[in-house]
């Protein structure tokens, strides 16, 4: 028995040795470029947490070999075209080699035994990401919404589920858009809301495991809520409230514009179910509230109607609004607003800025900048910059912007993480992305959200709109939801 149980012992070991992957050591050429990688996964910093980041080597080949290697831990080395990482083993690698470089060797042959290695370095950070963050799936259409969800994603692994989906039938009649799901603190404490729009409309108020559906339009408010903005630590939500209009067009680069006839920002209090005006001044179109992450101020995106415009004939104006970011102090006992003041004048550089968005540490406005208009999710120029709310300087995240649309955008809770929406890829679907955000101000290269299969992006005809960093899951059961949705909404009372 002792002798059938070494002899097993030699057999696997050498079966494991036959298996094993051989890293090329002869007939090796080094060369100094880059190689070519779907997704492009080279000269990144990388979260310690996230999960096996894969890929696909686009070069021409016979045989290819990946070897990845830090000061610490044990390589990783996988044979073939398709590089798929073993979750345990990638983790431990990263988890040995927080705060250090990973050394990246790709060997290519074209199977006459001599072999090219091309070499890279991507950097493990000692800032954890978020583990979760959110976003709605939706198909590029603009007339009909029969197959969205509201998903989420555990960045460490690639465990998807959904939140919510509009499984009714969408029939013009019965049919609803789901939208804006956005998470207070991101959900740290269990808080977050979504639209549904058209049949059974209102919002979706998550709290824990319970939800309710409340309808914030009232007989003194433009619109229902529309962009919202959590409170920090009050059951506050400053919504803008928005009339708006869409155009399409089919001579040009930029498919459809999204234009606001009229805006302005409204309070929800949660725990009263009351609305009040913040501000909605007739000559202003207020748009995108974002509270600082102490709660005493609110930033927003405020454009003036330029002379001659008015909310009636503004679309064939679309592209002489220019957004500047503005904000008020808030005082919570009194829950009152000062006058506003302006932090990015864009209207002066013949620019349009949206979408402010402060990180939690609290030193650092984040927010997009685009020619003109409203909606910059559309809008090839459209880039990331950032505000030293200390110094007042604007910076460009250059390391993370691109050639395409980079957009809607969210911190993670340490601010070192910024997850966004871009058309990097293909021009036509928003992917999402991420980028290390530097104490300087500094932007990394950005790298799309790993995926276990690498050929995901390319056969995905969906788009990823409104990524949001969570630091836990949702948690609300669906049925919840399916009732809630199904349910008469909760009216708002205005004050």
């Amino acid at each position: 028995m002792k002798t059938f149980s070494f002899l097993n012992v030699i057999m696997l070991t050498a079966l494991l040795a036959a298996c094993s992957v051989k890293v090329p050591d002869e007939n090796v050429t080094d060369s100094d470029d880059v190689p070519a990688l779907t997704p492009d996964y080279t000269g990144i910093v990388m979260p310690p947490n996230i999960a096996p980041m894969n890929f696909e080597i686009d070069m021409p080949g016979e045989r290819y070999v990946t070897k990845v290697e830090g000061n610490a831990g044990t390589p990783l080395v996988v044979e073939g075209k398709m590089v798929k990482f073993d979750m345990n083993d990638w983790h431990r690698l990263l988890e040995a080699n927080k705060g250090d470089d990973l050394r990246y060797s790709v060997y290519v042959s074209g199977g006459d035994g001599r072999w090219t290695r091309y070499g890279f370095i991507n950097h493990v950070a000692n800032d954890s990401i978020d583990r979760y963050f959110s976003y709605r799936l939706i198909e590029p259409s603009y007339v009909q919404y029969g197959a969205l969800s509201i998903n989420q994603r555990d960045l460490s692994s690639f465990d998807e589920s959904v939140i919510f989906n509009n499984a009714f039938p969408c029939e013009e009649s019965r049919g609803f858009c789901i939208n804006c799901h956005v998470p207070r603190n991101q959900n740290a404490d269990g808080m977050s809301q979504f639209h549904v729009r058209q049949f059974n409309g209102g919002t979706v108020i998550i709290n824990g495991d319970k939800a309710e559906k409340v309808n914030l339009k009232t007989d003194s408010t433009l619109s229902a809520g529309v962009y919202p903005a959590w409170h920090p630590t009050l059951n506050l939500i400053a919504y803008s409230v928005n009339e708006t209009h869409q155009r399409f067009f089919t001579g040009d680069n930029q498919k459809v514009e999204v234009i606001d006839g009229s805006s302005g920002l409204i309070l929800y209090d949660v725990d009263r179910g009351t609305v009040s005006t913040i501000v909605d001044s007739p000559d202003v179109m207020e748009t995108f509230p974002a509270w600082s992450s102490d709660g005493t101020k609110l930033y927003y995106s405020a454009a003036r109607y330029p002379a001659g415009v008015t909310p009636d004939n503004v679309d064939a104006s679309f592209d002489s609004l220019h957004y500047d970011i503005l904000v008020m102090d808030f005082n919570p006992a009194e829950r009152s607003f000062s006058v506003p003041d302006t932090v990015v004048a864009a209207s002066s550089r013949g620019k349009s800025a949206l979408l402010p968005r402060i990180s939690p540490d609290g030193k650092w406005l984040l927010f997009c900048e685009a020619d003109y208009g409203t909606f910059h999710i559309w809008h090839k120029d459209s880039d990331l910059f950032v505000v030293n709310l200390s110094s007042g300087e604007i910076i460009p995240l250059s390391g993370a912007n691109s050639d395409d649309t980079d957009s809607y955008h969210s911190w993670s809770s340490g601010s070192r993480w910024i997850i966004f929406s871009s058309r990097r890829d293909d021009g036509s679907y928003t992917r999402p992305y991420i980028t290390y955000f530097s104490p300087e101000g500094t932007a990394s290269k950005a790298f799309v959200v790993p995926q276990e299969d690498t050929s995901y992006y390319k056969n995905l005809m969906k788009s990823y709109n409104v990524p949001e960093f969570m630091v836990q899951p949702v948690k609300v059961p669906r049925r919840e939801l399916v009732r809630t949705v199904g349910a008469e909404a909760v009216r708002a009372v205005y004050e």
